[in-house]
């Protein structure tokens, strides 16, 4: 039991450290949120927030809460297109007053987020779906 403690506490630690590197490198975004959403099947407030990899050659992407400093991993990421003119979008689903990240676009990287179990019952509804984007800075 103490073991699994330590070793849960040393990878949260170790990843904290590492995203607190990345996030000075040029592939971390700014998001401001105005309505809570889920992203990778975790639930998160409205608020500011930092979209980028976990590091400089890492295609894990995650998404921190700039205020409670909170982490979530939301899985790998593919190049980005150099043919992309904005500074990215984060793009959500809204189905019966949820929001739903789904996917990231930018300059460096991109990625679509898999469907959670949630998203395939609301999508099997007859739930009106709505696509909405938020510009990253």
């Amino acid at each position: 039991m103490m073991q699994k403690l330590l070793i849960k506490a040393g990878l949260m630690v170790g990843s904290l450290l590492i995203f607190g590197v990345a996030a000075n490198a040029q592939s971390q975004y700014r998001a401001e949120i105005p309505f809570d959403f889920n992203a990778a099947g975790k639930a998160h407030t409205a608020g500011d927030y930092l979209v980028g990899p976990i590091g400089a050659n890492s295609p894990v992407v995650a998404i921190r809460d700039r205020k409670s400093k909170k982490l979530n991993l939301l899985g790998q990421a593919r190049n980005g297109s150099g043919r992309w003119d904005g500074t990215g979008k984060l793009i959500f689903l809204k189905a019966d007053g949820v929001y739903t990240l789904s996917q990231i676009v930018t300059p460096s990287f991109e990625m679509k987020l898999k469907k959670t179990m949630t998203d395939v019952r609301m999508a099997g509804s007859a739930v009106k779906e709505e696509t909405v984007a938020i510009n990253l800075h």
